[in-house]
């Protein structure tokens, strides 16, 4: 059953970012990223991938060179934190989902047209949370959108029910010091319960 999160790596450790991408891979979410800011991105983007865990895919894109990077070590996915064409129109051609981030109703529409999977809404909590995600929905409720930004356990199923295909999660998911021990079992456990706090609504 699908959680509508996506777990999000950021972390300046790159055996921390293996071992949280290890421990997510079995719990519920949809969907584990890891951003571009971490060392060594790429290489445990691929070992995960090399692992069997294929739903890992790259965050905090920026460039068209990391796009294709990405798609050759056979990223999932693609996520920006902002709005480019040119990166939205290669991700498209490789056959890789993308998810750029925008802010405005004309933004979302656009990577629409240009061939986006979903429509990152960032940074949600300093844009009105839920109310600004209502407001574009009621004229505009073909986009796809995933927010991302300061979002809370307790608000994922709100925001799904709002009609959101996703939310994204980072530090509500895990703990460095679970991270920092290498035991990816740990970080299941942590996360499995802020999970069940979603479920629940707590």
């Amino acid at each position: 059953m699908s959680s509508g999160v996506i777990a999000v790596i950021r972390t300046d450790d790159p055996q921390q970012a293996l071992t949280l991408g290890r421990g997510f891979s079995n719990t519920s979410v949809d969907a584990i990223e890891i951003t571009m800011t971490v060392p060594n991105a790429l290489e445990i983007i691929e070992q995960l991938i090399g692992e069997g865990i294929q739903r890992v895919g790259g965050g905090t894109v920026r460039t068209v060179e990391q796009v294709r990077r990405l798609a050759k070590v056979g990223a999932n996915f693609i996520v920006s934190p902002h709005l480019d064409e040119k990166i939205v129109k290669e991700a498209v051609s490789l056959g890789v989902p993308v998810t750029p981030g925008t802010l405005t109703p004309t933004e979302m529409v656009l990577a629409l047209q240009w061939g986006a999977t979903s429509q990152k809404v960032f940074p949600i909590g300093a844009l009105g949370g839920q109310s600004y995600v209502k407001s574009v929905l009621e004229p505009l409720p073909d986009l796809s959108l995933v927010v991302s930004g300061g979002v809370q356990t307790h608000e994922v199923n709100s925001y799904l029910d709002l009609g959101c295909v996703g939310v994204c999660l980072g530090g509500a998911l895990w703990r460095v010091e679970d991270a920092a021990t290498g035991d990816a079992s740990r970080v299941q456990q942590y996360a499995d319960a802020a999970l069940a706090r979603v479920a629940i609504g707590k």
